[in-house]
């Protein structure tokens, strides 16, 4: 009972709906006197030329990648590359020291056998006397 009422409003306003859709869409009546009439034509507007577009060239597409390791091989230097001489003596590369004992430690750091002392900071981490970042690992500090 209830589904053919839901029907039977809903058939009533679809068709409502329709009947207004046909109202709206008709057009309205021309006056009869311009029925009669012959229309004349208005002069058509000069149409200004259009510009054409810009002209185009070709350009080579350039598509870098990652950074890779060592040069470009496609890249030409930028200045010539002199020579340079060979250095005389190689550098050995820094070596960290090796880790120290701690003898005693403090509200504001701690002390290694030595006598050397390494500022605290935040949680296990110290400050050597040069400025490095230190660990502190259970009696003993390992700077880096």
């Amino acid at each position: 009972m209830i589904m053919l009422k839901i029907a039977v409003l809903l058939a009533a306003s679809l068709a409502a709906g329709d009947a207004v859709a046909h109202k709206d869409g008709v057009p309205a009546a021309p006056d009869a006197p311009a029925k009669h009439a012959r229309a004349r034509p208005e002069p058509a507007k000069p149409v200004p030329p259009k510009k054409p577009p810009p002209k185009r060239r070709a350009v080579q597409q350039i598509v870098d990648g990652m950074p890779a390791y060592g040069p470009r091989l496609s890249a030409q230097p930028a200045l010539p590359v002199s020579p340079q001489p060979a250095p005389s003596m190689a550098v050995p590369a820094p070596i960290a020291p090796p880790p120290a004992v701690i003898s005693r430690c403090d509200a504001g750091g701690c002390t290694d056998v030595n006598g050397t002392r390494y500022n605290g900071a935040a949680g296990n981490s110290v400050i050597g006397p040069q400025g490095r970042s230190c660990t502190n690992n259970g009696g003993v500090i390992q700077c880096f």
